[in-house]
């Protein structure tokens, strides 16, 4: 059976005009944490399904990383490991850890009052706190397991020593990583900004996690899109550039969240976005504004570099006789130009799709549809894998109906992020066997 992907808050407004369908829930779920706020929340935010709860007994003290997203995603999948053995039935086992980011360190529950009063300081002294989730979910009737990570930043304005003194009574924040209860009534007045959601903060970041669930019960994947700018391609920094020099003229900045927008739109709809963004309609034309931009574009284009684990990837999907395209916005002209230093590696790929064989822009899924199209099987569309840097890319994915692996730049609003089956730091981090593929 099939249904409305209903069960992830705010995805079909995504989508517009699209609504994604994926097998309905068949296997019950066990939430492996100890956490009552989290057993509470996942009843309340995940009713079709009939929970289990079950504690894991680690020692999370004794798992560390350099990187704190790797962090907490060995410690989830330390999680598992503990308690796959335990369950007794065919079920989605879901494992959770959370680490909080603030001045340079890692934070997890503080140990002592000391510690407690140290970091609320920190918090109240301005200091951005980055609430990182790793999220594991394994299928126990099929073996297959799947990780996504998650991540919200929140900064304080100044609050008074009478919150930080009601914050260490409660006792409630030696239970939470990083030593704050953001929900708090009192401390929640003097949240300045929030990047992400707040469920994310907390520890149960709903959207992530229904992904997530969802791809663990999705057919393996047999075929692969890749976007190409900013994913495959060093490009995005060449159109940063050539942008903010057109627009110097008017002394407009040219900002990461207009770039957002902008991305994965064709050439001349971009363009009359940024115009109409910042006001210059009656400056420059969009027309006028991409020759000019192509101008500049056409030298820096012929020096973009790989991105971080794309060599790896492409060659080992290769190896293993999985089928690969690209579907990229941007025109022939330019993605022969972009890919002249790599043209042996591109040549790799079964076919190639550029954003003048379509008629209409991410987030439409008309690219990704007719890339699918071109195999020499069409696949069926939940067993393809779309890579995406873009948000609008992978609205696009999804409203193909495929699996979708966002790895987003890391100056990309946290808002936008969360929508995907997986999001990713770089390329290198992606584990093919967690999509039914061939391990590296």
């Amino acid at each position: 059976r099939v249904y409305p992907f209903h069960f992830c808050p705010g995805i079909n407004s995504l989508l517009g005009p699209w609504t994604m369908k994926r097998p309905g829930p068949s296997l019950p779920v066990v939430l492996g944490s100890s956490s009552k706020w989290r057993r509470s929340v996942f009843k309340q935010e995940f009713p079709e399904f009939e929970g289990d709860f079950m504690s894991p007994d680690i020692d999370e003290k004794a798992i560390r990383a350099e990187r704190p997203e790797d962090m907490c995603l060995a410690i989830a999948r330390a999680k598992a490991d503990a308690l796959v053995p335990k369950v007794a039935k065919d079920a989605l086992l879901v494992c959770m850890d959370q680490v909080t980011v603030c001045d340079g360190g890692v934070r997890e529950k503080p140990e002592s009052e000391k510690e407690a009063r140290d970091f609320l300081e920190s918090y109240r002294q301005g200091k951005p706190a980055t609430f990182m989730n790793g999220m594991v979910v394994h299928n126990t009737a099929t073996g297959r397991r799947v990780s996504s990570i998650n991540s919200s930043k929140v900064q304080w304005k100044e609050f008074p020593d009478e919150v930080i003194d009601s914050l260490v009574k409660q006792g409630e924040i030696f239970t939470c990583s990083g030593g704050v209860t953001v929900e708090d009534e009192n401390l929640q007045k003097y949240r300045q900004s929030l990047e992400g959601t707040l469920d994310s903060v907390q520890g149960l970041p709903v959207k992530s996690l229904s992904m997530l669930l969802s791809r663990a019960e999705a057919p393996a994947v047999t075929h692969v899109v890749f976007d190409m700018d900013g994913l495959l391609l060093d490009t995005e920094s060449a159109y940063s550039v050539a942008q903010q020099a057109i627009l110097d003229k008017w002394n407009r900045k040219f900002t990461w969240d207009l770039k957002g927008k902008m991305m994965g739109k064709k050439a001349l709809e971009a363009c009359q976005l940024c115009i109409d963004e910042l006001g210059l309609h009656n400056e420059i034309s969009a027309e006028a504004f991409l020759e000019e931009r192509e101008r500049r574009l056409d030298v820096l284009f012929a020096k973009a570099a790989l991105m971080p684990g794309v060599e790896r990837l492409i060659r080992h999907l290769h190896r293993y006789g999985i089928p690969m395209a690209v579907a990229t916005s941007s025109h022939r002209r330019h993605f022969d130009l972009k890919t002249s230093l790599h043209k042996e590696l591109f040549g790799l790929m079964t076919h190639i799709v550029t954003g003048d064989q379509v008629t209409k822009s991410k987030p439409n899924p008309e690219i990704f549809t007719h890339a699918a199209g071109l195999f020499a099987s069409p696949p069926a569309t939940e067993q393809v894998l779309v890579f995406e840097d873009a948000p609008s890319g992978v609205e696009a994915g999804l409203a193909a109906g495929m699996q979708v692996c966002h790895v987003p730049d890391e100056n990309l609003s946290r808002s936008s992020c969360g929508f995907a089956h997986c999001e990713l730091r770089s390329l290198e981090d992606f584990r093919p066997e967690e999509w039914g593929l061939p391990p590296f």
